[in-house]
């Protein structure tokens, strides 16, 4: 009975530490990935000085910049076909997603014009101009409302990331299909990377245009995001690190990553959309999405109420 219940407390003990080696080994490899994937950008201060902390308590905001680099090989920059701005509430329990239709007119904030004239342009090519630095701040001057964080991703790397993560659900809201890829209206079913990217760039077929394209992009990254939140990755968890790694950029640290999947899941979980809604506008035969000053301002408000910020 003793010689037992020894083996017993070998075995548990034996058990423990190759528990732990194993949760260690994740651990480094984990913080390793999100030092490789961070990128700290200059943004400038919407909220008065006061700091924004990650505490389960604290509304937090981000923008999603969906970027296409094109292949691998290219040096220049992309410009960011996607642009959500997200506001995390752990109080309401609620995110809320806004698209900002690439054609945008807007300040390129930062943009050096060589003398005191300010220079607009479609919000997509803030990123051409100045990389997520330009576009979070041109993003922030459009809305009026702090950035506190942001995620890039490079959009032909969606094929990679939906893939490490096993394939995401969707309910296709129109039939169409694109690039080989085909979808049914009403149908809920699991598509491949290659699937997600051609669901989330059609724009063409879509009768509401780029605004179609909007909300399915959204539907994409709300299916990510629900994904990684639950435990099926577990065991692609190496997969989903190295594509993290050749496709993502962002300024936030492990600990924070880490503190908003604890203390912000049920928010996270709860996902409302909204779009910039905006006219036609054609300067020297140039398309651009006009948004006016009073739908601004409306969205502007909303966005600040989530984050329990004064309104204007």
């Amino acid at each position: 009975k003793k010689r037992r219940n020894k083996r017993i407390i070998v075995t548990v003990i034996a058990l423990f530490f190759a528990i732990y080696t194993v949760g260690w080994f994740m651990f480094n490899q984990v913080n390793s990935t999100i030092g490789n994937i961070f990128n700290d950008i200059s943004i400038k201060d919407k909220r008065d000085g006061s700091d924004v902390v990650i505490n389960a308590t604290q509304p937090i905001s981000f923008a999603f910049l969906g970027v296409d680099n094109g292949t691998a090989d290219r040096q220049e920059a992309g410009r960011s076909d996607a642009i959500i701005i997200g506001t995390i509430n752990p109080k309401t329990n609620k995110t809320t997603l806004t698209s900002i239709p690439r054609d945008t007119y807007a300040l390129m904030d930062g943009y050096d014009t060589g003398g005191d004239w300010l220079f607009y342009d479609k919000i997509t090519h803030a990123y051409a101009f100045g990389e997520a630095e330009m576009s979070v701040n041109s993003i922030q001057e459009l809305i009026n409302i702090p950035i506190d964080y942001y995620v890039e991703v490079n959009m032909p790397g969606l094929i990679d990331i939906v893939d490490a993560i096993g394939g995401i659900e969707v309910t296709s809201p129109l039939t169409f299909d694109y690039q080989g890829s085909y979808f049914t209206q009403g149908e809920t079913r699991t598509i491949t990377g290659k699937e997600a990217l051609a669901f989330s760039r059609m724009r063409k077929d879509d009768p509401e245009g780029d605004f179609g394209r909007q909300k399915r992009e959204k539907l994409v990254i709300e299916s990510i995001i629900n994904k990684v939140l639950s435990f099926d990755t577990i065991t692609n968890y190496q997969d989903i690190l190295q594509t993290t790694e050749d496709n993502v950029k962002t300024n936030l640290t492990f600990k924070q990553i880490t503190d908003l999947l604890a203390g912000y899941r049920n928010a996270l979980s709860n996902i409302e959309q909204q779009t910039l809604v905006g006219e036609e506008l054609w300067l020297d035969e140039i398309y651009y999405l006009y948004v006016n000053p009073e739908s601004r301002l409306e969205l502007s408000n909303t966005l600040r109420a989530e984050l329990e910020l004064n309104e204007i």
